[in-house]
């Protein structure tokens, strides 16, 4: 078992897959997408994972500062049948062997009790509705959130409490990346070029004579 990382470590860099390629270089992903939300789950088959990638997926557009990627501990080429490169506007990682989870030390648990929040406990009642039966003694995988930079230095971490535990939506990760400061930051309006932006130098012109009958 590995050691929990924090924030300040460096996660190391990795060739992954995905269910449409093989042999991914996550330096490559990080130099596209940073800082990146990195955010560790169960199979995707897990009914919560499921609803929360669908979720990712949905509100992805919110996302307007930053990159994400999901892992799951899935084989590539089972899902490969199901999802294209289309099919999901996000990096879907593959760690069916648990190899990264097992290096951040990821914990499972085998008590449904202790990982299933009243969201997850929903989630799962509802799939049980449609059809799905859950192993019996199967471990559960707890989560992780890490946010990257293009380094693969930890910006925030969050190692989850129950199977729910993670951003809830694209916009959460968004408010996430403002709270910790790591969006670009917006010019001051006396920084502004205005032979590039006529329109706001007519409007403190307007502003100007304005003030002179007052």
């Amino acid at each position: 078992m590995g050691e929990r990382i924090a924030v300040g470590d460096k996660l190391p860099f990795f060739v992954y897959d995905t269910p449409y390629s093989a042999q991914n270089r996550f330096r490559d992903l990080l130099q596209r997408k940073s800082p990146l939300v990195l955010v560790f789950m169960a199979n995707f088959g897990h009914p919560i994972t499921r609803t929360f990638a669908n979720r990712y997926a949905n509100t992805y557009g919110s996302l307007r500062d930053g990159g994400f990627a999901l892992v799951v501990r899935s084989r590539a080429d089972k899902l490969s049948r199901s999802i294209g490169p289309n099919t999901l506007p996000y990096p879907l990682l593959c760690d069916a062997e648990g190899v990264l989870y097992e290096h951040l030390d990821i914990p499972q648990s085998s008590s449904a009790l202790m990982t299933y929040s009243l969201e997850g406990w929903r989630i799962l009642r509802e799939a049980k509705r449609q059809g799905y039966q859950a192993a019996k003694g199967q471990m559960q995988q707890l989560p992780l959130t890490l946010i990257l930079d293009k380094d693969g230095t930890v910006l925030f971490c969050h190692y989850g409490a129950s199977l729910t535990d993670v951003p809830t939506d694209c916009e959460a990760m968004q408010s996430l990346l403002e709270e910790l400061e790591l969006v670009p930051d917006m010019p001051e309006l006396e920084d502004l070029d205005y032979e590039n932006f006529p329109e706001l130098e007519d409007a403190d012109e307007l502003d100007e004579e304005f003030d002179t009958f007052h």
